[in-house]
């Protein structure tokens, strides 16, 4: 094994290893607050109290982190889902008249970020690796 792909490797695990915590974290505060909600309201329908601009922050939220499991078995494609979403969500909580703190949220969201970015550049490294072996096998 090379410098270059142990540095890879260790990249991916990083990579790995964050994402799994930041789906981790979100499954628990969202199993954590949908069982408050129950105890508070136990007649509500499931989502009555939620705007369609939440509904639909929650549904990229959710594709974005379907990016970051997909990152494990395709590193770019999963990173570059995952960020694309996390950054769309950004956007749209500035569009959310209920949001406390709607600027200062960015940076904070952005911290998810951080998986997507390490998976591209794993992806990114592996395929510049990848690329001059095919070369070489064809002369």
């Amino acid at each position: 094994m090379t410098k270059k792909d142990s540095s890879v490797n260790g990249l991916r695990w990083t990579a790995r290893i964050i994402g799994l915590v930041v789906v981790a974290f979100t499954l628990f505060m969202a199993i954590g607050y949908s069982l408050e909600g129950r105890e508070k309201h136990p007649d509500a329908p499931f989502l009555s109290g939620l705007t369609p601009l939440i509904i639909i922050m929650f549904i990229f939220w959710g594709i974005g982190l379907t990016g970051l499991i997909l990152g494990w078995w395709k590193e770019r494609l999963g990173g570059f889902l995952s960020m694309v979403c996390f950054i769309v969500v950004a956007i749209l909580n500035l569009f959310n008249p209920d949001a406390p703190s709607k600027a200062g949220a960015i940076i904070p969201m952005m911290i998810f970020c951080i998986p997507s970015v390490l998976f591209i550049a794993c992806g990114l490294s592996t395929e510049k690796a990848v690329s001059p072996k095919k070369e070489e096998k064809s002369e």
